[in-house]
């Protein structure tokens, strides 16, 4: 078995993996995004000496390369290209790669953990027949509130999350797909991990929510951040929109109602839900209309900013094949 978490990006994903990689048989590494890049299954052979550098997304992320060579994950430059070279197709490489850091760790079950990877959900778990994925879901105000700390504005994070989450709910009829809330984490942590444990056919240990420090190559936390991910579960961040002020939250509730994803992604990647609205719908959350008319300047600047920030970073064809689209103006 292997194990797939993706969703968007402040919705505990990171607490989950701390957790995760104290158990005995999971190693859970840092951050790779091995499976934000669908199209290395169909065309391994043409993907296979991109994976490092140039491979790209299609999807809300500007994402460039698979982060591989990480102390994390015992791989150096030349090895890793000699594994390249001579694997014949992606989950060839995947079982191989994961075989070292396994072994060092002497783990038996590896958990990759990338807000990206929503977008590979769906042929992971065609490739990966024995694979279980598990997307962590948060309050969409709550973690757009954390996304705009992190330095985002309204809009940007609202994409961000609409897109991710769409992208890893569209698999939530799947056998071996779980969704995992934040606030049960926080609030109920043991109950919460057994009921996850559960599902994922493993014993729960419960040495596994017990902090301790982890010396390691990547931070454990981000900017905005209330907590680091390897410090004691606190429920502190719940109701974190709520403390804004009412301008913000405002912004924050018309980006919401604003931005859907544009018709051709939602054909491309197969999205049963495209807006905030729908998301809240069937997963639990309670819905605000926001004032779009109010917004729709503001927000319309921001999407030229992002649309014209893609040209920059090398996604061109994002300009034209733009991901989102905006009530009341469309893209234009």
């Amino acid at each position: 078995m292997a194990i797939l978490i993706g969703c968007s990006g402040s919705t505990g994903s990171s607490l989950l993996k701390t957790i995760l990689n104290r158990h005995s048989q999971l190693f859970a590494g840092p951050e790779a995004g091995l499976f934000a890049f669908p199209q290395v299954y169909d065309n391994w052979e043409d993907c296979k000496y991109q994976l490092l550098s140039t491979i790209k997304t299609d999807a809300w992320q500007m994402r460039k390369g698979m982060a591989l060579v990480q102390p994390a994950f015992g791989w150096e430059d030349i090895a890793l290209a000699q594994l390249i070279q001579k694997t014949t197709s992606f989950p060839h490489f995947v079982d191989a790669f994961f075989a070292r850091p396994l072994q060092q760790k002497n783990k038996q079950i590896w958990v990759a953990k990338t807000p990206a990877n929503a977008i590979g959900m769906g042929a992971f778990l065609q490739h990966f027949p024995t694979g279980k994925v598990i997307q962590t879901i948060r309050n969409p105000y709550d973690t757009i509130a954390s996304l705009m700390a992190r330095g985002m504005n309204a809009y940007q994070a609202t994409a961000y999350y609409v897109f991710n989450t769409a992208a890893a709910t569209a698999n939530y009829q799947h056998q071996r797909y779980y969704h995992l809330k934040y606030e049960d984490l926080v609030a109920q942590p043991e109950e919460t991990l057994v009921q996850l444990f559960a599902f994922l056919e493993l014993p729960f240990e419960p040495e596994i929510l017990i902090p301790k420090h982890e010396k390691r190559a990547e931070p454990t936390a981000m900017k905005g951040w209330k907590h680091e991910e390897t410090a004691e579960v606190k429920a502190s961040s719940i109701g974190r929109f709520q403390a804004l002020a009412e301008a913000d939250k405002a912004l924050i509730y018309s980006a919401f109602s604003a931005f859907s994803i544009s018709e051709n992604y939602q054909k491309k990647w197969q999205l049963p839900f495209t807006s905030g609205k729908e998301l809240c719908t069937v997963l639990a959350y309670n819905y605000v209309e926001g004032d779009v008319k109010k917004h729709h300047i503001l927000l319309k600047k921001y999407l030229w900013k992002d649309r014209l920030s893609r040209v920059k970073h090398g996604f061109w064809w994002q300009f034209f094949d733009y991901v989102g689209t905006l009530k009341g103006g469309g893209i234009f």
